[in-house]
């Protein structure tokens, strides 16, 4: 029987019944079933009265004891529970799969099959209810409960499927972690029994005690067998781990020093004085985590000798062999042979390569770091997310101004009560945000200027909640893990998918979930296409953050202000409250002191979806049939508002079933009837049976802009030099000859545009 089955007498009745079923032409299955819970209900009945007339008098159970009687009352006790046992046994047989291979066996015994004693490995995972006559029912009511829970974890999750120690066990249970990841459980064993890894996983699925939990239990099983040489002075390193931040090196530090305290390990970094680094490394130290500028410093000065190493591994392995590191790590592991080479030893290490990402290039490039039988684990494959699937992907359309503007709002309707991460991909960039009005109250700025001590500081202030967000460049988007961060925003697309998978991947850590943000330029649409592409994820465009929504978050984190007041000072407040209140009334009071803590005592400007600009609101056309051009709206303002200036309406687009068009207008120029009639510039609007307009709530799905890399694409200056682009200026477009246009092009304007082989509207 597998060690997992679990089985109770449930479950045995009814594997019984089916089996007996199977018979049918031997004997009726149900006069066989009522006969047996006749026998067993007559067998829980003496039971019973025996333990009730036992109970009531105590001096004949001491009398009991002493005599014959008692012999053979126990004789007799015994030799029933021996006959249920076999009974049970019969059972067993013909339920269980006896050699343990399959969990799905027949349910009728097997011609020819012999009995077989149940082992203790069998018996431990065999559930018996207290019915059963057993001494122990306190005992076995715990067992019950203990194995449920096991039952709840897959078998190659359980933390007792591996050969980990129970002081490891209790370590990780004493931190809430009950199982390990998939990650944890397909390496495990691999670097147990000394292979070489490349290992790639989803952000948050702990790679980092992947690798921490088995090497740690070498170190402390070869520490058992030499005591003496764990704890001697100026030992040199055993365990050499590579990250390509120091903030990671901190954090990876902290895992070994959590999960085996009685090892020593040290970090080795910049922006640290040399002496505490050689003090520790003069003590001597069993594992040894930095960055490769460092550790090269310390080994060509002599304070590192790698002669003892066993374990290199190199975390975000795919940036640790590009440019600017795959250098350093082949001087160091250089270092690493002659060092053997002097003590006689060849390469008797592991090398271990650890990352969310591993590019092609990657898996040429690892076969001169990796002996020739490495194993690949790679738990991403060719998912359809290469992110973790727990993150809502965003993009919000916006000038980089009005970004600035918007995004106090964002954190606001995103983060909730959690935390948020704002990537930049410039250190004058991340300056410059934690300044804004909206932030500054509430956030800090992270990046490699920032002193080292300074740069722990904040990261330690950020794990507790003492501010809500923290401005990073990319020295935060590597490995880094804050559970509680609840969203990620990047100021705008990074250049190249791997990026933007690792740092989307700061959110939705050990099973949160979480959003990613991410705002652009309409010229930088394209890079989210490559992103989309890469990832293989779907960004969700979504407008900025209205008024409504604005409100709404802001007006919950009032509420939890006001409740976490004092309530031995509201005494002192009572008598200006009724003033206010016979003054104002008790509603409008309220949302008045609501309105002040939540900053929105001025108002609040509308805000257009598309753009995030201020002043302006976003309008949808909708039509019964399709269009080809958002152009087509343009010829409805002419003709139905001449009155308003061209330039105050803007960004005509076309909805993705191309039956209607979404615009920007100035705020001041729309105003709502209180029976919803819209007008424009003073001018009401009716809608028709084939033509009807509304104040956008939401950005609809809208048609993919043509890319800006050459071909189909919109130029700026009327030159239409693009292979099939049409000729345009910064008017969207519609003000141009297109001269030079060589494709099929509109060209727009009062120009008849037929030199672009296009033509034109007069509008």
């Amino acid at each position: 029987m597998p060690a997992s089955a679990i089985v109770d007498k449930g479950d045995l009745n009814y594997a019984f019944k089916k089996s007996k079923k199977s018979k049918r032409n031997e004997l009726d299955s149900q006069s066989n079933e009522s006969n047996d819970n006749a026998t067993y209900e007559k067998k829980k009945s003496k039971s019973k009265n025996k333990n009730e007339k036992l109970d009531n008098d105590e001096s004949s159970k001491k009398k009991r004891k002493n005599s014959k009687y008692s012999d053979s009352s126990l004789t007799s006790s015994k030799q029933k529970r021996k006959k249920h046992d076999d009974e049970q046994d019969q059972v067993d047989d013909e339920i269980l799969d006896i050699d343990g291979k399959s969990e799905n066996a027949p349910l009728t015994k097997p011609p020819n099959s012999k009995k077989r004693k149940l082992s203790e490995k069998d018996l431990a995972s065999v559930i018996v209810e207290k019915d059963q006559d057993f001494e122990d029912d306190d005992s076995s009511e715990s067992d019950v409960k203990e194995n449920e829970g096991e039952k709840e974890i897959p078998e190659n999750l359980r933390l007792s499927s591996y050969r980990l120690t129970q002081t490891t066990i209790d370590l990780l249970k004493r931190r809430g972690i009950e199982a390990l990841f998939p990650i944890q459980a397909a390496t495990f064993d691999m670097i147990y029994d000394g292979k070489d890894v490349l290992a790639r996983a989803k952000t948050g699925t702990g790679k980092t005690l992947a690798f921490v939990l088995p090497i740690t239990e070498i170190l402390l099983a070869q520490n058992q067998k030499d005591n003496f040489a764990s704890k001697r002075r100026g030992r040199s390193p055993r365990v050499m781990v590579m990250t390509p931040t120091r903030d990671l090196a901190n954090q990876i530090l902290s895992e070994f020093e959590s999960i085996a305290p009685s090892l020593k390990s040290l970090s080795i970094f910049g922006g640290v004085s040399y002496e505490s680094q050689n003090q520790g490394l003069r003590e001597g130290t069993d594992v040894i985590v930095g960055a490769p500028g460092r550790l090269i410093d310390q080994i060509d000065r002599g304070n590192i000798k790698l002669g003892d190493l066993k374990f290199i591994c190199l975390d975000e392995a795919d940036q640790m062999l590009d440019i600017g590191f795959a250098e350093n790590i082949e001087t160091i592991l250089q270092h690493v042979k002659s060092h053997k080479e002097k003590q006689g030893k060849g390469v008797d290490y592991q090398t271990l390569l650890f990352s969310a990402t591993v590019p092609d290039w990657v898996k040429q490039t690892v076969t001169k770091y990796l002996r020739s039988d490495y194993v690949n684990v790679d738990l991403v494959g060719n998912s359809d997310n290469k992110t973790n699937e727990n993150i809502c992907h965003y993009a919000i359309r916006s000038s980089w101004a009005s970004r600035k503007d918007i995004i106090g709002d964002v954190v606001t309707c995103y983060a909730g009560s959690g935390s948020c991460v704002i990537f930049c991909n410039t250190k004058n960039d991340a300056n410059e945000l934690v300044l804004n009005d909206k932030l500054k109250q509430d956030a800090q700025v992270l990046h490699g200027d920032i002193a080292q001590s300074q740069r722990e500081t904040t990261l330690k202030g950020f794990r507790n909640g003492k501010f809500k967000c923290i401005i990073c460049t990319d020295v935060l988007a590597r490995g880094i893990d804050i559970p509680q961060v609840d969203l990620v925003i990047n100021c705008e697309p990074p250049k190249d998918v791997e990026t933007y998978v690792h740092r989307a991947g700061r959110t939705a850590r050990a099973g949160r979930q979480g959003k990613a943000v991410t705002f652009f330029k309409p010229q930088e649409e394209y890079f989210l296409q490559i992103i989309e592409r890469g990832a293989r994820i779907q960004f969700q465009v979504v407008g900025p953050p209205q008024p409504q929504d604005i409100i709404s978050a802001t007006a919950n984190d009032a509420i939890k202000n006001l409740e976490s007041v004092e309530s031995s000072v509201l005494p002192y407040f009572n008598s200006t409250a009724k003033e206010l209140i016979e003054k104002q009334g008790a509603i409008e009071a309220l949302s008045a002191a609501l309105a002040y803590i939540s900053g929105y005592s001025s108002g609040i400007k509308k805000r257009s979806l598309m753009s995030a600009t201020e002043g302006y609101t976003t309008i949808l056309f909708k039509f019964n049939y399709p269009i080809r051009h958002g152009s087509y709206v343009r010829n409805i303002f002419k003709k139905q508002f001449s009155n308003i200036p061209e330039n105050d309406v803007m960004a005509f687009k076309l909805t993705k079933d191309s039956e209607g068009v979404v615009c920007d207008i100035v705020s001041n120029h729309l105003n709502v009837s209180e029976d919803g009639v819209i007008s424009i510039g003073g001018r009401p609007w009716y809608n028709s049976k084939t033509t009807t307009l509304e104040i956008a709530k939401e950005l609809p799905e809208l048609q993919e802009s043509k890319n800006n890399n050459g071909r189909n694409a919109w130029g700026r200056n009327g030159s239409g030099n693009f292979r099939n682009g049409s000729g345009g200026n910064r008017n969207n477009g519609f003000n141009s000859s297109n001269k030079n246009g060589k494709g099929n092009g509109y060209g727009g304007g009062r120009s008849s545009g037929n030199r672009g082989n296009g033509y034109g509207r007069k509008f």
